[in-house]
């Protein structure tokens, strides 16, 4: 297991992370390094800095922590949400690198703690509920329950870890009056993000898709990130409804981990292969359905006359 300055560097929020910073002021030079690791997670690039020197490995730790003050300055989802999603990404590549006990002691950093029984990996079910992802894959229905603990691979421990950074990343705390480097560095940042809003989502209104639908919509708009399926659905369902490739990417662009040449081949990829919108039973099964709707598929949804609508979105349908 790896220790000291190379570990903190690689898990910057890490106990030993922040036993490395005491001591530590920040500057310049700090900040500047922070401005240059959220304008890198806007970009979904994951590089690491090949560091030599302890002063370097410092800095770079203290880069994470300035980018955090930054992101509790200036409260923007979309970039605090970025931020999350690509240093999550980054622990998760390095945790593949890694030793066991590596593995064990990041984990343990969030109260991760496994278990063995009939050589199968385990997992106490709260913990397991918390990192969880929204995958299908990891509903309990489609997993091993054995007195109240969930069965797992190393992988997907792995990926408990990263969903664990993920939403520990999240939590930032509201900084009222900062440096005024920090003030600066802000200003400079919030020239690096979109402008606009989604022109497809600023011109929805009430009833005009299902609510299974709209619940998507508005998880974007806040620049949440989707579970896999529930892109691929909100694809289908958007090339159903007419909208061209162009409008379904600069869509998609209100996500954290947006990558354009991603979502375009993914988008094309689905309109290639006519990919038949998922039934009201199926987004059931994906954990997106939010309403009593009984219309069969979310298609249907157009065919229903504003009376009907209201009522479903009401419940009292």
């Amino acid at each position: 297991m790896e220790e000291g300055l190379g570990f903190a560097v690689k898990y910057p929020f890490s106990a030993s992370a922040k036993a490395a910073l005491s001591g530590t002021e920040l500057n310049e030079r700090i900040v500047d390094m922070a401005i240059e690791r959220l304008k890198k997670a806007l970009k979904g690039d994951k590089s690491v800095k090949m560091l030599l020197h302890d002063s370097d490995r410092k800095e770079e730790i203290a880069s994470y922590a300035a980018a955090r003050m930054i992101l509790g300055h200036l409260r923007n989802n979309f970039l605090t949400n970025s931020f999350a999603v690509n240093e999550s990404k980054k622990v998760h590549d390095h945790l593949d690198k890694e030793d066991v006990k590596t593995v064990d002691a990041v984990a343990a950093e969030f109260g991760i703690v496994s278990g063995s029984a009939g050589g199968k990996m385990d997992i106490d079910l709260p913990t397991y509920l918390k990192f969880s992802t929204r995958n299908p894959h990891y509903r309990l229905i489609n997993r091993r329950l054995i007195c109240g603990r969930v069965e797992i691979t190393y992988d997907e421990k792995k990926r408990l870890v990263e969903e664990a950074v993920r939403k520990h990343i999240e939590i930032i705390p509201l900084v009222k009056d900062p440096p005024d480097i920090i003030k600066s560095a802000g200003k400079k940042l919030v020239e690096e993000l979109p402008k606009t809003e989604s022109r497809i989502i600023a011109n929805v209104k009430e009833g005009d898709h299902p609510p299974c639908v709209m619940r998507l919509l508005e998880e974007m708009k806040k620049h949440q990130n989707l579970p896999h399926q529930a892109r691929v659905f909100l694809s289908s369902y958007l090339i159903a409804a007419g909208m061209n490739d162009d409008e379904i990417t600069g869509l998609f662009s209100m996500l954290p981990d947006f990558s354009e040449k991603v979502t375009r081949y993914q988008v094309g990829h689905i309109r290639r292969k006519e990919y038949n919108v998922a039934s009201c039973a199926t987004v059931m099964t994906y954990g997106l359905c939010c309403a009593v709707c009984k219309i069969g598929s979310p298609l249907n949804w157009h065919s229903l006359d504003d009376y009907r609508k209201k009522a479903i979105r009401e419940g009292t349908a």
